[in-house]
């Protein structure tokens, strides 16, 4: 016995000879709900084409799931076989057809079309109707006239072995398929646009060589260790070293300005050490937090754009990407703002050794000639958030995407530093979902990593090493 093949619809006459063999060697043992057999019909007949179109209704009445079992969901009916028997029947052009199924099936109804086979050694043919399959958005199909065994206004569906009239709760899912959305055809393209670098520091050359020089500096305040007088020294010497020593110290706070908020060293030598050994320890700990400033200062920001392909409206779009990795998101500072110590929060050096000078402790408001205070009107919340944890997660409020358009994130918001020097590339993946829709659309994107940007120069800078080699 011959298998029907029913991974395909039979569109073309290929398909339906072999399907025309099958059936003929099963007859109506064949006949399903995609599948209804007639061994004849004269469809010069207004009656035996109302059975055509009964067949078309009822096939595209059926649920997209239950048709999805066969033939791609298409439903087929085949006339001119029985068991056993190709006879095939009497040729009719499709115009003739047409002009009387379409009366019952309507110009909204369902789509259909013919495939004619021909039979050996006579004139007859098989007639094979192939009925599009359903899908969801689709509401029921109605009969759109009267005949001698179809009514208008009636739902008929196709049911193993029969045609026949829908009932309460199969309209009940019909209608339900009328509400289901279609699917939708989705096409989004996600780029990365900006610089994605590595970066690199010599720290020899920059915070260790500015560390030593500071340090070098405020241990050069200290005052010179007095030799140890030699046996024989006089007393009267000792007195004269007292008195230069003393002259010394006054000396020191008459350099100061000689006047009365001239005050003199109140630290030991042992505490003056130690502020230096702190402050060197904070330092290289907030100089390791500014890093990714500095860094961030540099690269040219990243921008997310998000291009919508399709025809469709998107509404209060929201997309989250991963970025695969050791990669890092940082908020982009502007070149100017990483040039002192204070937008960098780096601690300033102790005071080196010697007098210093009182103030009055009087506030000075000269600063505040220019400044504007802010507002909750000013602030713009960004269009991107990120966490970062060994590798970034990024969530964009893309709002609305139009038909074929296009989304950019803010410019001058973050960027991103690998911190892998061995990687090439950066693997991604994106989620999207819209109001209103209830899938969650998905891809993936690949980033390639612009090499390596060695920022010692601009530490340097920073650190301002290469104007006291100048003024030395």
């Amino acid at each position: 016995m011959s298998e029907l093949d029913l991974s395909r619809a039979p569109r073309g006459v290929l398909a339906a000879q072999a399907l025309v063999l099958a059936v003929a060697d099963q007859g109506d043992l064949a006949e399903r709900h995609y599948l209804e057999l007639k061994s004849t019909l004269d469809l010069s007949t207004k009656r035996d084409k109302e059975k055509v179109a009964k067949f078309i209704l009822g096939a595209a009445n059926r649920m997209p799931d239950v048709a999805a079992a066969a033939f791609e969901g298409c439903g087929v009916m085949v006339i001119g076989v029985a068991k056993d028997a190709i006879t095939g029947i009497h040729p009719v052009e499709m115009m003739e057809i047409s002009k009387v199924i379409q009366q019952y099936v309507g110009a909204a109804g369902p789509r259909w079309d013919i495939v004619w086979v021909p039979v050996e050694g006579s004139d007859n043919q098989v007639l094979v109707v192939v009925v599009d399959p359903p899908a969801p958005g689709q509401g029921p199909f109605p009969c759109r006239a009267n005949g001698e065994s179809l009514t208008d206004g009636r739902i008929y569906i196709r049911a193993d072995g029969e045609t026949r009239e829908a009932k309460s709760e199969e309209v009940d899912l019909l209608i339900q398929r009328g509400l289901t959305g279609a699917p939708l055809e989705v096409d989004f393209a996600v780029e990365v646009i900006g610089e994605v670098a590595s970066v690199m520091f010599n720290k020899a050359a920059t915070i260790d060589e500015y560390l030593a020089r500071q340090r070098q500096r405020l241990v050069a305040a200290l005052p010179l260790k007095e030799p140890a007088p030699q046996q024989g020294t006089t007393a009267s010497i000792k007195g004269i070293n007292g008195i230069s020593g003393y002259l010394a110290a006054f000396e020191g706070l008459s350099s100061v300005g000689g006047d009365l908020l001239a005050e003199p060293e109140d630290r030991t030598e042992d505490e003056y050490l130690a502020s230096i050994d702190r402050w060197e320890e904070n330092f290289r700990q907030a100089w390791e937090a500014a890093l990714p400033k500095i860094a961030a200062s540099q690269l040219v920001p990243t921008v997310i754009r998000v291009t919508n392909r399709t025809t469709t409206f998107f509404h209060d779009v929201e997309m989250k990407l991963h970025l695969e990795g050791e990669v890092f998101a940082f908020d982009y500072s502007e070149p100017e703002w990483v040039d002192d110590f204070s937008d960098l929060e780096l601690p300033a050096p102790p005071r080196a050794w010697g007098p210093w000078r009182r103030t009055l402790d009087i506030l000075n408001y000269a600063h505040l000639a220019n400044y504007v205070p802010s507002s909750a009107s000013q602030y713009n919340p960004p269009s991107v958030s990120y966490r970062n944890g060994g590798s970034v997660e990024l969530d964009l409020d893309v709002r609305e995407l139009r038909p074929r358009g296009t989304y950019e994130s803010e410019e001058d918001e973050f960027v991103l530093i690998v911190a892998d020097h061995s990687l090439t590339s950066i693997h991604g993946t994106w989620e999207l979902t819209a109001r209103d829709h209830n899938d969650i659309y998905s891809g993936e994107i690949d980033i390639v990593v612009g090499g390596k940007r060695d920022l010692t120069g601009i530490a340097r800078q920073i650190l301002r090493l290469d104007e006291e080699e100048s003024t030395e």
